[in-house]
């Protein structure tokens, strides 16, 4: 009876931590950060609310295209 008991608590265990991993695995990966340099060496970072990390992300990918021929 103990032995059943030991060996199916061992079960649930290995299931909640193997669902444990495959949830943080399957996590979505974080939104990449938008920097800025600073003439004085540092980066700012923008929040992702931020509604001129927008126009930065247009602008960084009309001078990505230039710079590439537009490919």
């Amino acid at each position: 009876m103990r032995a059943r008991r030991a060996a199916l608590l061992a079960a649930v265990a290995g299931a909640v931590a193997g669902l444990v991993w495959w949830r943080r695995r399957s996590a979505a990966p974080p939104q990449p950060t938008v920097q800025i340099a600073l003439a004085d060496g540092t980066a700012c970072a923008l929040d992702p609310a931020d509604p001129s990390r927008a126009q930065l992300e247009a602008l960084a990918a009309g001078v990505r295209d230039s710079l590439t021929g537009g490919t």
